[in-house]
Parts: structure tokens; sequence; C-alpha cells
């Protein structure tokens, strides 16, 4: 019988088989200040706030068991265990008023947590990739999606993808031209508009046209591909007085960028551009109704 506080120096340790809590009572373990660290109970092993667990790993007592947490966990972040990816084996309920935001969402199907109640996007779907998480399932919606008209049109509107290719998409054969445009830029000889259908956002277009010049030789003239105004590197064309021809694939292109040949140099002089033609190869998703149309 210990009737008093024991003492046990640092060299020296207690060995023991079984420690044993009085009847109806618990096991203490304490701190030096003397807040309890530590309390065994017939109902479990409590660990009081703000203390905590310190631990780098937690493991299941029996092979092939699960650590249970019945009430939830509470973290501010969930880091793979060297296997680069998380396995959630059940479904995921989010609270009302919660959200998931994610970079690429990988799935099967997408359907209602409550029977008959659909599925509301009532505001934004904010993703960058949605895409099947079994090759060649598809992707399933099983019951309507009541979202606004903008998300519906994505939905059901002809998804076109472009790579370098010699199908012709678009031409403008006529020959026209620019007096003395001027420095770079200069002027907007010919143009066109990507039509929405292209929306992948890294289409690659074969883009060709025909150019030369007219007048008294300054230090230079020239004409090139512009993409949104911008010179697009490597379609820069040195103009002499026969018609020469400049073919260049120019990708990182998507719906509604524009496509133009300028003419720009130093010296009174014509520029003269024919035969703009734009070529691709496609791949196109969920096609409805007919062939882009370019302008």
């Amino acid at each position: 019988m210990v009737d008093a506080d024991l003492e046990i120096p640092l060299a020296y340790s207690l060995y023991v088989e079984t420690v044993r809590a009085f009847p109806g009572s618990s096991i203490y373990f304490k701190s030096s200040d003397g807040g309890t660290s530590l309390r065994i109970r017939d109902t479990g092993i409590t660990i009081p706030s703000p203390r905590g667990l310190l631990t780098d790993s937690i493991y299941p007592v029996s092979a092939g068991a699960r650590v249970v947490f019945p009430t939830g966990i509470k973290t501010d972040s969930i880091d793979d265990n060297g296997a680069a990816t998380i396995d959630i084996l059940e479904s995921i309920a989010l609270a009302a008023g919660k959200s998931a935001s994610v970079d690429s969402l990988l799935t099967d199907s997408i359907t209602e947590r409550t029977g008959s109640a659909n599925i509301s996007l009532n505001s934004k779907v904010l993703v960058d990739h949605i895409g099947e998480k079994t090759a060649s399932h598809d992707i399933v919606f099983d019951d309507d999606i009541d979202a606004q008209e903008d998300f519906e049109a994505k939905l059901t509107q002809e998804y076109r993808s472009a790579d370098a290719g010699a199908t012709l998409r678009y031409e403008n054969v006529a020959e026209e031209t620019a007096a003395s445009p001027g420095a770079s830029p200069g002027v907007v000889i010919k143009t066109v508009t990507i039509p929405e259908e292209y929306a992948d956002p890294s289409c690659t277009f074969t883009v060709s046209f025909t150019a030369k010049r007219t007048g008294t030789l300054g230090a230079g003239m020239y004409a090139a591909v512009f993409i949104n105004g911008v010179l697009s590197g490597g379609t820069q064309l040195t103009l002499t007085e026969s018609y020469q021809v400049e073919t260049n694939d120019i990708g990182s292109l998507t719906a509604g960028d524009t496509i133009a040949i300028h003419g720009y140099g130093d010296g009174a002089y014509m520029v003269y551009v024919k035969d703009f033609t734009i070529k691709s190869s496609d791949s196109a998703y969920h096609p409805v109704g007919g062939s882009p149309t370019w302008s």
C-alpha cells in the first residue's frame, strides 16, 4: 500500500505486468505541471484538450482491420502516405452549403444523394477537367441537371480539338492589299476568328498565306501571322516582288482567338496577300449540328 507520493529517480524504471484502477475509478497520467495528459477508464482512453496526441502514425490493432473514427476527423490537410493517391472506399456526403474545390474530377457517375432530388448546380462548377475514371466508361448523369443556361449549352455543344493537319477548315483566296502600312504591327490585311466549337485550349492549326510587295524598298518589308494582335513567332515573311508562300503550325489556340495576316515595314510600298488558308486534323466530342462556322 502506497499512501504518499512515490518518486522514482530518472535513472530507475518501474516494471509492472498489470496496472488496474480502483472499481469505478480511472488511471491518470499527469504532466509535470499537474495537468492530466492521459486518462484510462472503462469506456476508453481520453486525451484532454488542448494537450492532444502527438504521433507520426496510427495503426489498427488487428491486421487487415481499419482505424475507426465514429464521429469524424477534424483536420486542415489530408495527404497520401507515399502511394501518390488516396482511395476513398465509400460515398462522400457534403453538408449543406459546403463545396469541393478540385483541379481534376475523375468519376464514372454523378448521382443525386436523395432520391428524385436531381443534381442542382446553383452557382458554378469550378474545375479544370472532368474526365471518366475508368477508360471507355463514359460519364453518366443518372438524372436531370438543373443548371444555368451557359452550363447546359456547354454540355450539349459540339466540342472540337485540332492538331496540325491537311484538312481545309477556312480559306480566303482573294488578293488584298495595304499601302505603306508602317512599322509593326502595321495593317491587318486578312483576319478570321476561331469558331466556338474549338473549346480545347490547346488547338493547333496549320496557317498558310502567300504575299509579295511592290514599291521602294526600305529597311525591310514583311507579312506575318498575328494571334489576337500579337506577332506569332517564326511566321514573319520578308517580302520580295514575287509571291512567296509562308506556312506554319501554330499552337495554344482556342475558340475566340483571332488569326490575322498583317503587313508592315519601312518604305513606300504596297503589300499583297492572298491564298489565306487554315487547315487541321480535328477530333470531335459530343458532336451535334453541322460544321463550325469561321468568320
